[in-house]
């Protein structure tokens, strides 16, 4: 075995074992438990049969409309405060000295953690999908193959924005900052986009970031799936999207957390 390999086994064992610590960790969490199921609920309500009676999207009601894009949304505006919560208690904890005393990577430690959040997305994707069935969205269109493409765009749109939130925690060293700034991040992100009400419908220069932002190409794949209508290039637009945030934001993380955990001169 040439080191490479070795160092790169090493990696994926690392990063398992860290994975497992940091989903037992948000399962004995009662706050991450009820936010993973109540949240869903709480949009789906809410945008779908509030405010649902004043949205007229062309060609079907709103809540079928509405319903992919509360997927999308529901990881956007749970996954950031939750993984910038967590790396930012390790940083404060000093969890990270013990770590660093071991031969554990460092990008490993947050590749466990943003990894993890694909548990608690899965679990809000399950409530979802189980309202949506109650109330009467047909999900007969999708199939096995899409369904499983969807799940997969809906987990790597997920590991993009715990990047994004990792990237914020990291940068501020866990500080409060992080949690506005995450804020801020996620705002435009789950409401200028084609979630909740259709580009066509904003003003020009706003339809531009809409028609841009990588949630939008998400909820459109989700939508035209659903639908069992080809979903043309949006599913593209989305991967290239997420890999290269997910390429760029992790590599930028990594490198700020070695500088952050160094150890200092003697």
């Amino acid at each position: 075995m040439t080191p490479a390999v070795r160092e790169l086994t090493w990696w994926w064992l690392d990063t398992l074992l860290l994975t497992g610590r940091s989903v037992r960790r948000t399962f004995r969490t009662p706050d991450t438990i009820f936010t993973m199921t109540a949240m869903p609920v709480i949009f789906f309500v809410f945008f779908g049969y509030v405010l649902g009676g004043m949205m007229r999207p062309p060609g079907q009601d709103y809540p079928t409309y509405l319903f992919p894009g509360l997927l999308v949304a529901t990881i956007t505006f749970s996954t950031m405060p939750a993984v910038i919560a967590a790396v930012s208690a390790d940083l404060r904890s000093g969890i990270t000295d013990r770590f660093r005393a071991l031969p554990t990577s460092p990008s490993a430690v947050l590749t466990g953690r943003t990894a993890a959040d694909g548990a608690r997305n899965i679990i809000g994707i399950v409530v979802l999908v189980l309202l949506g069935a109650i109330t009467g969205i047909d999900l007969t269109a999708l199939g096995f193959g899409r369904a499983v493409a969807a799940l997969a765009l809906l987990l790597l749109y997920g590991f993009a924005m715990a990047w994004i939130a990792a990237f914020l925690a990291v940068v501020t060293r866990g500080g409060e900052a992080a949690q506005m700034i995450g804020t801020a991040v996620s705002g435009p992100l789950g409401f200028i986009s084609s979630l909740y009400a259709t580009p066509e419908s904003m003003p020009s220069w706003l339809r531009i970031f809409a028609e841009h932002n990588p949630a939008s190409h998400t909820g459109d794949a989700l939508r035209a799936w659903l639908a069992g209508q080809p979903a043309g290039a949006s599913p593209w637009y989305s991967a290239a999207w997420l890999v290269g945030i997910i390429a760029v934001l992790g590599w930028l993380t990594a490198r700020r957390f070695r500088r952050t955990t160094a150890r200092p001169p003697e």
